[in-house]
């Protein structure tokens, strides 16, 4: 007589899971075709033991239960993510400071700059870069706490000389003893859309430079 293997097992049931091919219904109407057959064609002088189907029974119920758990989370994270869309909106026309490492110059006028730092750093550097990468201006400003700082920078270089209109580039060094602590160069600028993408809501700026929302450290 003609036998069938078992149609519960683990690994079937877990890439059926992992697939997400299948809808909550669709597993639960094969599992009991599968089933129907096994216990068709199953051997009279060896049947199926008791314990095997209720382990299966159970096995597909609890694939069913996460299937439908899975939908209903990402149905309430889709939800979740317009909300936050809406949101942000009220940003719209506001300043925020975000990770940036450009500066622009215009008319002798530096745009605002700042550093999260985010632990007290006991020494914090900042050198502006032109075009070519050379260093115009060092900006020493000594211990800062954890934190979101501004840096004043003057537009001029190091010889007290108004530089060039254009645009520029900075980094920061902040150390605590010695060890670097990890600062995060940060920038203003006018936020003038939303839009969103896989990793979120972001803020779309009027230079056209793109920032997660959840990076703006300032709102002005």
């Amino acid at each position: 007589m003609t036998t069938t293997s078992s149609v519960g097992s683990n690994s079937s049931v877990n890439d059926a899971l992992k697939s997400g091919s299948s809808s909550a219904q669709d597993l639960q109407n094969n599992f009991l075709k599968m089933l129907v057959t096994q216990m068709t064609n199953q051997d009279p002088t060896n049947p199926m033991d008791n314990s095997q189907l209720t382990s299966q029974l159970a096995q597909i119920s609890t694939v069913s239960g996460l299937q439908t758990m899975n939908e209903t989370m990402t149905a309430l994270l889709q939800q979740t993510a317009a909300s936050r869309a809406m949101d942000s909106a009220a940003l719209i026309g506001k300043t925020v400071m975000v990770p940036g490492s450009t500066v622009s110059v215009a008319g002798g006028t530096a745009g605002k700059i700042g550093v999260d730092i985010p632990s007290t750093a006991d020494a914090v550097t900042v050198q502006v870069l032109d075009k070519d990468g050379n260093v115009v201006r060092n900006i020493n400003m000594k211990g800062q706490t954890a934190g979101v700082h501004d840096i004043a920078w003057d537009g001029k270089n190091d010889q007290g000389n108004a530089v060039a209109d254009g645009d520029y580039s900075f980094k920061v060094t902040a150390t605590a003893e010695g060890k670097d602590v990890g600062p995060i160069a940060l920038v203003y600028g006018k936020v003038q859309a939303i839009s969103g993408d896989s990793t979120g809501v972001l803020v779309e700026l009027s230079d056209g430079k793109k920032a997660n929302v959840d990076d703006v450290r300032r709102i002005s």
